[in-house]
């Protein structure tokens, strides 16, 4: 990825010093963009199956790192994510794997370090749903924007609450609508919900 965008910074040179014209630049980068994205299904992907091998191939420990948390591997999970250098992308698999374990405290902990983020407000409503703690709930709900994680909390409440074919039901209506890694974290979750993991 570094070595792609490094390329493409000398080639925007070469082009600027050579005088090339600014539609022929454009056109170049609009190539860039669209071969990246071709090639990294967890942007736009619909197949799981590829994302998951992408994730798999992948040389970058936070992309291992998902690919054994999803398959719920959390041992190579937690190797994968003791490799991650970068300090806030380590934060959040540290805490996804805490999650999962239910040590909901040392969870909270950690995320209360990190900055004001959606993920952060929704961990914490996850966690407070897990606890059952409504005002915590609320609070960090409110703080919430995104609509994806929106009906993910429902999703968690439903799990939380037993009601198990309800959450695979508002899960299947959810899927049709995603791509990328939202669609890969949905099936997933479906999956660890009909397989009893959850």
């Amino acid at each position: 990825m570094i070595w792609l965008l490094l390329i493409f910074i000398l080639f925007a040179f070469l082009m600027g010093f050579f005088q090339l014209p600014i539609w022929l630049m454009s056109s170049v980068l609009v190539f860039v963009l669209v071969f990246f994205m071709a090639r990294n299904p967890l942007l736009f992907g619909k197949d799981t199956e590829k994302m998951m091998l992408y994730l798999r191939k992948s040389k970058a420990q936070y992309l291992q790192f998902l690919h054994h948390f999803l398959q719920g591997d959390l041992s190579a999970a937690e190797h994968a994510a003791g490799n991650i250098r970068s300090k806030k992308t380590k934060q959040i698999a540290l805490s996804m794997l805490l999650m999962e374990r239910k040590q909901y405290g040392k969870a909270k902990e950690l995320l209360q370090k990190m900055g004001g983020h959606k993920t952060k407000w929704y961990a914490l409503s996850d966690i407070a749903i897990n606890e059952g703690d409504v005002g915590a709930f609320e609070a960090n709900r409110a703080k919430i924007s995104d609509t994806f994680f929106i009906n993910m909390l429902e999703v968690d409440q439903a799990v939380y609450a037993g009601e198990k074919e309800k959450a695979v039901m508002l899960l299947e209506n959810m899927i049709p609508k995603l791509r990328g890694y939202k669609l890969l974290s949905t099936a997933q979750y479906r999956k660890q919900i009909l397989e009893g993991r959850v």
